[in-house]
């Protein structure tokens, strides 16, 4: 995995975005991404769809890197932890929490994540929220207007960018005055390069760089 950051101040905090698909909030030591979408893969493939297994433990495989890394005191998800249902890829998951009992994992429930809260706690997340405030930052899954600047994901926002010779689109960080939209972390997902927001700023990213657009 080839980690790259980029920090920028976003209502009044220092945040560290990363070419990894997650955001790094230092002064509370917080871990921040969205949409991992576990068991998509499986239920592609309950489908009738071939969608190897390896694409979702990659995604666990580079957060549980990330979290190594960081050493977080908290990984807060916002939302799309889970894709449909109960599936095998969920006990991999659990078995990540084990490995990190000291962090704690903290879930803002998206329109994807039905299952019960029993089911969540048996995972090893006890604190799931609709949404969350701390400090100046309000956490939801899909993005909204709200009397603070919030950080949601839900849209899985992309970029298309013009070279010489071909166009190309990457994932990316949207960012407004009041507004983080984060990529999905999981890397099987579309890329939505439709939604454009006012006064934007994007910051895509690839696994060799991070570039403000």
């Amino acid at each position: 995995m080839n980690l790259v950051e980029k920090s920028i101040f976003f209502a009044n905090e220092n945040l560290t975005l990363t070419n990894q698909r997650v955001v790094y909030w230092a002064s509370k030591n917080i871990l921040i991404l969205s949409d991992l979408h576990l068991g998509k893969a499986a239920h592609f493939r309950k489908n009738g769809i071939p969608v190897p297994v390896q694409i979702s433990l990659e995604d666990l495989n580079r957060l549980n890197l990330l979290i190594n890394y960081f050493q977080p005191k908290q990984v807060l998800i916002v939302g799309d932890l889970i894709h449909a249902g109960a599936n095998n890829e969920l006990d991999f998951f659990k078995e990540l929490i084990q490995n990190h009992h000291q962090t704690k994992f903290i879930l803002i429930k998206g329109n994807h994540d039905r299952i019960s809260e029993n089911k969540l706690n048996s995972l090893g997340i006890y604190h799931i929220f609709k949404e969350l405030v701390i400090d100046n930052l309000h956490f939801i899954h899909q993005p909204e207007s709200s009397k603070y600047q919030t950080i949601s994901g839900h849209v899985h926002p992309g970029i298309n960018v013009e070279f010489a010779t071909k166009r190309m689109r990457f994932p990316c960080y949207v960012v407004t005055e009041n507004q983080l939209i984060l990529p999905a972390f999981s890397a099987f997902t579309g890329l939505d390069a439709s939604s454009i927001l006012e006064n934007q700023i994007c910051y895509a990213f690839h696994e060799e760089g991070i570039f403000e657009i």
